[in-house]
Order: structure tokens, then C-alpha cells, then sequence
């Protein structure tokens, strides 16, 4: 068994807002609306291509 890693969630979380804080800097609020509309779309496309069923025979 592989051991135990650390997540440090607060941090994580916290890089990210920083990250998204950058990118974002300057937007209109239509383009930060924008911006968060295409990460839910893109998210819940990978989720619908994981959840696919594989054919037989694959």
C-alpha cells in the first residue's frame, strides 16, 4: 500500500484563486461570467466522457 501523501487543501485553493486572480485582472464582469461558464462546460464534458460504458470487445 502506497503511503500517505499530503494535501494541503488550504494552499491548494489559495494557489488557484491566485492564478484565476491573474488571468482574470482587468475582465468585464460579462467576461469573467465567461470564463467560469467555459470551465463548467469543459468539466462537464470530461465527466460524461469518463462515464461513457465501454463497447464490448474493447
Amino acid at each position: 500500500m502506497a503511503g500517505k501523501t499530503e494535501f494541503h487543501s488550504f494552499e491548494f485553493f489559495r494557489k488557484v484563486r491566485d492564478r484565476q486572480e491573474g488571468v482574470l485582472a482587468g475582465k468585464s464582469p460579462a467576461e469573467i461570467v465567461a470564463f467560469f461558464s467555459k470551465a463548467q462546460i469543459e468539466k462537464s464534458n470530461r465527466v460524461l466522457r469518463r462515464a461513457r460504458p465501454k463497447a464490448a470487445g474493447r
